[in-house]
């Protein structure tokens, strides 16, 4: 019976109660379709992470870590520590890399770089969506003695060097103990990140190449790629137990700077945008319930004259305004989740972000965790708006209303 005096008086000034629930339906499909944006761009970032660097990072004890990687060739005993890893079942791949700096020439041109010795067997085959090979094909696996090396180069680098596939180029570096040496390679691949200040120095070749021009085999890290249900916290626990001081285990977050860095800003940005939403919906409550009890001060005087306890009088106006907000957050729910399928379905693109060459597609992720954790929110709110409202009714003189 309550419930159905409440929606008489909801609809009884429809007028005031289409208001409020636009402007929260609105507010909560806004909260919603930018948070769905905001988890998409953290899963894209989180996966991008985990694919070029791998879930776990094992590196030297006295590594020197720029960003979570080894810059320095320093970890020797990673044959050991790869076939051990490759025993454990929760283990996809593994795979050794060897980060090494110098200058590339290609005749009268030259530049420095920032290369990468890679496993050309497996390495390619986890980046999945987010390899961009514009020219050329991966470097070749195996290559017999008498086969000149090979190199990838970012897009930038190539152009600078004026290099097309096929082209033959020289690797300008120093060993250990200060002796210059260098390796003729042939041009066959160029690949994209869509980070111009990747692009413009960074080139990969095999991780034979890198020894055989240093003349040793350590690596930087060696990069553990794990099944996707495996707790990554957990595992690197247990590896860090079981290698002790031979080494030093680091999860994906170390290295990970543009992912954090990216989290940090729209944390902030969707933090601001949902303390307005909820000033805006407290404020739409209040103003409906205070002008209601405004309004209905003869109604709420002849109720007391008639016995009526305020407790039941202001329960019925909490009624009222809880009914308003579960209307509103059900059709910002549905307001929320139309726009993002509209939105997916459409398949719009991105413009390159800062730092970035390339688009990307934009997608709004529907996550009903996170829907119904917003729902809820806004319906605690509604309630605190008609608590602090609501106390109005109890102030209502009744010999001056009646009079």
């Amino acid at each position: 019976m309550s419930l159905l005096i409440a929606w008489r008086n909801v609809i009884r000034d429809w007028r005031r109660a289409l208001a409020t629930i636009l402007i929260i339906a609105v507010g909560q499909a806004a909260l919603l379709v930018g948070g769905g944006f905001v988890l998409t761009a953290y899963d894209s970032l989180q996966e991008i992470a985990k694919r070029t660097q791998g879930q776990v990072m094992v590196v030297a004890r006295d590594a020197l870590a720029v960003g979570g990687v080894d810059q320095r060739l320093t970890l020797t005993a990673w044959q050991t520590i790869s076939d051990a890893l490759w025993s454990d079942p929760r283990v996809v791949r593994v795979l050794p890399r060897a980060e090494f700096e110098g200058l590339i020439r290609h005749g009268a041109l030259t530049a420095t770089f920032s290369g990468t010795g890679v496993d050309a067997q497996n390495e390619f085959k986890v980046y999945g969506p987010f390899l961009n090979i514009p020219q050329g094909e991966l470097l070749t696996p195996w290559l017999s003695p008498n086969d000149m090396a090979e190199v990838m180069l970012g897009e930038q680098l190539a152009q600078t060097l004026q290099a097309t596939i096929g082209d033959v180029l020289t690797l300008h570096t120093f060993r250990t103990d200060g002796s210059a040496v260098q390796l003729p390679v042939k041009l066959v691949g160029l690949f994209k990140t869509g980070t111009p200040e990747l692009d413009d120095h960074t080139l990969t070749v095999t991780l034979d190449s890198v020894q055989n021009l240093l003349g040793h085999d350590r690596i930087s890290v060696l990069s553990v790629y794990l099944d996707l249900d495996v707790n990554i916290d957990e595992f690197q626990q247990q590896l860090q137990q079981q290698l002790g001081e031979q080494a030093r285990v680091i999860t994906w977050l170390r290295g990970a700077d543009v992912y954090l860095g990216v989290k940090a800003l729209y944390d902030r940005i969707f933090s601001v945008a949902g303390l307005i939403i909820i000033v805006v919906v407290f404020l739409a409550i209040s103003n409906t319930v205070a002008l209601a009890v405004y309004q209905r001060r003869d109604e709420i005087a002849t109720l007391g004259a008639l016995g009526a306890a305020p407790l039941t009088v202001c329960r019925q106006f909490l009624l009222e305004a809880l009914l308003l907000g579960v209307i509103a957050v059900g059709a910002g729910l549905m307001l929320g989740y139309g726009v993002a399928s509209a939105i997916n379905f459409a398949e719009l693109w991105m413009p390159p972000p800062p730092g970035r060459s390339v688009g990307y597609p934009l997608y709004i992720s529907v996550s009903w965790v996170h829907y119904l954790a917003i729902a809820a929110g806004l319906l605690l709110v509604t309630a605190l708006a008609a608590l602090v409202s609501v106390r109005q009714a109890t102030r209502v003189n009744i010999a001056r209303a009646l009079s």
